[in-house]
């Protein structure tokens, strides 16, 4: 159950993530603007909302799944899970590419996480 919870979460963060980066494609250029211009163009962005909100839920999640696994593990599992299903969902869903010396990071990424989660 808290390591499903521990999945959830990195989803959620991930998801987040994806959803401020469409945000911040349809923000566009923001120099020039007046604060009054910018809060209105960033309050009128569901993507960013969207993301702030997952983000916030993402925070609670996070604290709950602090008092049941220890920090040394839930962290690095918590920001490498996030990274790589952040970087496949980039691939797939915003067709951003990466390299052949990224994928091989990523694979590193993955064997790590699973050495962390592997109980001895």
């Amino acid at each position: 159950m808290k390591y499903g919870l521990l999945a959830f979460a990195i989803v959620l963060n991930a998801c987040a993530n994806i959803m401020m980066k469409l945000g911040a494609l349809k923000l566009g250029s923001i120099s020039g603007l007046s604060i009054t211009d910018f809060v209105v163009k960033f309050i009128t962005n569901y993507y960013l909302l969207f993301g702030i909100f997952l983000f916030a839920i993402n925070i609670f999640l996070y604290i709950i799944i602090l008092t049941k696994i220890n920090i040394s593990i839930v962290y690095p599992i918590w920001t490498s899970g996030g990274f790589l299903l952040i970087s496949l969902l980039s691939v797939l869903y915003l067709k951003e590419s990466l390299s052949v010396v990224q994928i091989i990071g990523i694979f590193l990424v993955a064997s790590g996480i699973t050495l962390l989660a592997y109980k001895f």
